[in-house]
């Protein structure tokens, strides 16, 4: 066939150093652990913080000193809100 490069050094190069078989052929776990082990596996260590986790499932992060001292107030009778501030902040929300 013309224009195919079977033997370059660049090529052969790129096949050594990536190890990609040409056709990527479903395989059983098993087959995986075995391949697995007989080659060696570089792998990264990663964690994840709880507030990453609850940030990736939508839950909002919850100020449990600011939920505590909004109780007080309440439970006091201390509480004001300034109308015109949420009022702004609706607005701006709603845009």
């Amino acid at each position: 066939m013309k224009g195919i490069i079977s033997s370059h050094s660049a090529l052969t190069a790129y096949q050594r150093q990536t190890a990609v078989d040409p056709v990527a052929v479903p395989q059983s776990p098993a087959q995986r652990e075995s391949a697995m082990s007989s080659t060696s596996v570089r792998a990264a260590r990663v964690s994840i913080s709880a507030e990453a986790r609850a940030l990736a499932v939508g839950e909002p992060a919850i100020d449990q000193g600011k939920v505590e001292r909004l109780r007080g107030a309440i439970e006091a009778g201390s509480l004001r809100f300034d109308s015109q501030v949420v009022a702004q902040r609706m607005i701006d929300l709603g845009e």
